[in-house]
């Protein structure tokens, strides 16, 4: 089912300047899907009950705790409220001063129902710098352009009534060469889509495990136009074509069930009881699919429940109150830094030029520095809000989502 929408005159009162995205916009769950911006230098000391180097706060429309988006000078965040979550939202707030540049609601047509500590609003929207496209647990994913001006709107539910968890669906979509993916695997009907980006319409389906999955689809880019998704569960890992949804590759290898796979170049790193780590070769033109192979394993490198984060060199896991480092290349532990008391931790830390990041479900951020041959902890700063999201990092600011408002993090010279 899709339904095309124009919004005219109703908000008339309200003047848009048209956004374009640029190289340092945060356009999905972890960023490019490295949780890497190595150009900000962001605060590594803030303070939300003080004040210290934070920009603004403000309350969102509803709950959620899916991270936001940086496109332009707009902060993208979506949210649910009222009964059994069934009311969304998807808003737009100003990233210079955090005022709200546009809301716009509708209603669950699938299963609203999650724990009470996840939400409706707990995938990450995805963006490709024209268009929004907000996916929610109750499988309803709509797409705005920039302006808040619904494009079309899929309630793919209708196609798979029995999708959902009593969790949530909490795994965020990703956008790859004009097609928007999802990933939505239960215990009822288990599926994946690729969904035009443009029309909304349903370019292809496969039938995924029949069992439930919060990992994330990571797309997989090469220099060589190889368009792909890595789709991991229990079952093993698949490599996808995201325009068409053949399979390309499948390894035996099981995967985390809440952790999604990172992609840096040519490695896709795929959490579980083991991390491993699969090398894309160059494609042979002549090749039906790429050649990927297993570089290396490790049962000592792994995160718990949050996502890799990558450099160019390194790979970092958070377990806990302990982060680790790891080789790239081989998988080797080169560090580990205790992180002192920390709550439990969801969010997937961040990576910029100032440390990692990594944040505590109570609010807590604790600022690792990587010395090479050791992790130092730098700096322990309090949002003073519960966060389970993954932080937006745009410029020199680090963007949180704590479960009721969006917190903006920038020096600001108090």
């Amino acid at each position: 089912m899709i339904r095309r929408t124009f919004l005219i005159g109703t908000c008339a009162s309200l003047c848009f300047t048209l956004t374009t995205a640029s190289a340092d916009d945060w356009l999905g769950f972890r960023g490019d899907g490295r949780s890497f911006a190595p150009g900000s230098q962001t605060p590594v000391e803030f303070d939300g009950e003080s004040g210290q180097n934070i920009a603004w706060q403000v309350p969102t429309t509803g709950r959620g705790i899916g991270g936001p988006l940086v496109i332009g000078d707009q902060v993208i965040v979506t949210g649910c409220s009222g009964e059994d979550e069934r009311d969304l939202y998807v808003e737009s707030y100003s990233a210079t001063d955090g005022t709200l540049q546009w809301s716009r609601p509708m209603r669950a047509t699938g299963r609203p129902f999650t724990h009470p500590t996840s939400s409706n609003a707990s995938p990450t929207p995805a963006s490709d710098g024209q268009r929004i496209f907000a996916l929610f647990s109750s499988c309803d994913l709509i797409c705005y352009d920039l302006d808040g001006h619904l494009q079309w709107y899929r309630a793919l539910a209708v196609d798979h009534p029995k999708a959902g968890n009593d969790i949530s669906m909490s795994s965020s979509p990703v956008v790859v060469d004009g097609v928007v993916v999802v990933q939505l695997e239960n215990q009822g009907d288990s599926f994946a889509s690729g969904v035009d980006a443009e029309t909304g319409e349903i370019r292809w389906t496969n039938q995924r495990r029949a069992s439930s999955n919060w990992s994330s689809p990571q797309p997989v880019t090469t220099e060589d136009g190889l368009a792909a998704v890595s789709m991991h569960n229990g079952g093993g890992v698949d490599l996808v074509d995201a325009r068409t949804g053949n399979v390309l590759n499948h390894f035996d290898v099981s995967g985390d069930g809440t952790a999604s796979a990172t992609y840096a170049s040519p490695y896709i790193i795929v959490p579980g009881q083991s991390t491993t780590a699969i090398r894309i070769s160059t494609a042979d033109p002549n090749a039906s699919a790429p050649e990927a192979t297993i570089q290396w394993e490790s049962n000592k490198l792994r995160p718990q429940r949050c996502s890799p984060v990558a450099s160019n060199d390194r790979i970092y896991m958070a377990r806990g109150s302990v982060l680790m480092a790891g080789s790239l290349s081989d998988g080797s532990v080169l560090w580990q830094a205790r992180l002192g008391r920390l709550s439990n931790v969801w969010a997937t830390p961040v990576l910029t030029a100032s440390g990692i990041y990594v944040v505590g479900s109570d609010g807590k951020v604790i600022v690792v520095a990587d010395r090479g041959d050791e992790g130092d902890v730098i700096a322990e700063s309090e949002l003073g809000e519960p966060v389970l999201a993954s932080p937006a990092v745009a410029d020199n600011a680090l963007y949180f989502r704590s479960e009721r408002g969006l917190i903006k993090v920038a020096k600001t010279g108090s």
